[in-house]
């Protein structure tokens, strides 16, 4: 959940050739599976998004085989490289669109010295759409809990305020997405920019951006910036943060009107988007750009 200092809000292995061709690039049909243990300390839905991530990257690797450190059919030329991640895992292609995605949950038991134990699998079948990965910007970023890159974190106090570094070889354009368990919210650009900037905004490269800072020695853009409040009224939740970024100019989702979150104050909600709504133009994007990339932070809150 993020709360919005000055618009508070609270956010609670088949393979099938029979593809597409957009702008160059064969679009094909995969599908995937991946199994994870649930452990002690973690969520069944943590252990979902890890199966989720998983499956893709088998999926991927059906079409296009697996990405090894030695492999010399990995290029990296004028700050571009041409593997994609998933998670943290270096693969040569990039998943596009999930057409099916179905989870299962099955229990073992096994014997110990303290007795008898039992253990939770869940298991992810996925299929969709993927295309051989292209030449994409290494774009740096950094989730804060202070205006300086030594406060890099991804786990944050309810209260503590969010910020986020950004830095790119290339030219290109910038949006910031945070997404709970309802809905995706549109953090950047700021909500006092208007016009073309509305959609996306134009980075230099090699130029550092902290984003979500007031102080002028911090905010790199000619508006007042917004800032954050991560929150949260439960022990702990996960929200994800999604930085995309293209060389090439792109139109936001349709996004819901600012509305008042209580009716005795005058906070306004950040603009926001459904979960499918956001995937479905992020699926869009993918397909019709070679340049546009999202990259996904996990975050959690926990109360102190």
């Amino acid at each position: 959940m993020i709360k919005h200092l000055k618009q508070i809000l609270f956010l609670f292995s088949a393979i099938f050739m029979n593809g597409i061709t957009v702008q160059g690039q064969q679009i094909l049909s995969s599908s995937g599976e991946a199994q994870v243990r649930v452990e002690a300390n973690m969520t069944k839905d943590q252990c979902k998004e890890q199966a989720h991530e998983l499956a893709i990257i088998n999926a991927i690797e059906n079409v296009f085989g697996t990405y090894v450190e030695q492999q010399t059919d990995i290029v990296i030329k004028d700050g571009r490289d041409y593997y994609n991640i998933v998670g943290t895992t270096k693969v040569k292609g990039e998943w596009i669109e999930t057409i099916k995605e179905e989870y299962s949950e099955d229990s073992e038991e096994f014997s110990t010295k303290n007795g008898k134990e039992v253990v939770t699998f869940i298991t992810c079948k996925i299929s969709g759409k993927v295309k051989r990965a292209t030449s994409k910007a290494m774009i740096q970023f950094l989730p804060l809990n202070c205006p300086d890159k030594r406060c890099r974190t991804t786990a944050f106090y309810s209260g503590e305020s969010l910020y986020l570094s950004f830095k790119s070889p290339v030219d290109g354009y910038l949006s910031v997405f945070l997404e709970d368990e309802e809905m995706v919210y549109r953090l950047f650009p700021y909500s006092n920019q208007t016009g073309k900037e509305n959609s996306a905004i134009l980075v230099k490269a090699d130029q550092e951006y902290m984003l979500f800072a007031r102080d002028p020695k911090y905010n790199s853009f000619p508006v007042v910036a917004d800032e954050y409040e991560l929150y949260t009224i439960r022990p702990f939740e996960f929200n994800n943060i999604y930085v995309v970024f293209s060389e090439e100019p792109y139109v936001k989702p349709m996004l819901n009107i600012e509305k008042s979150s209580d009716q005795k104050t005058a906070y306004l909600l950040p603009k926001s988007i459904t979960r499918k709504d956001f995937q479905d133009w992020l699926s869009d994007n993918r397909a019709k750009s070679q340049s546009f990339l999202d990259a996904k932070i996990r975050i959690k809150i926990e109360q102190r």
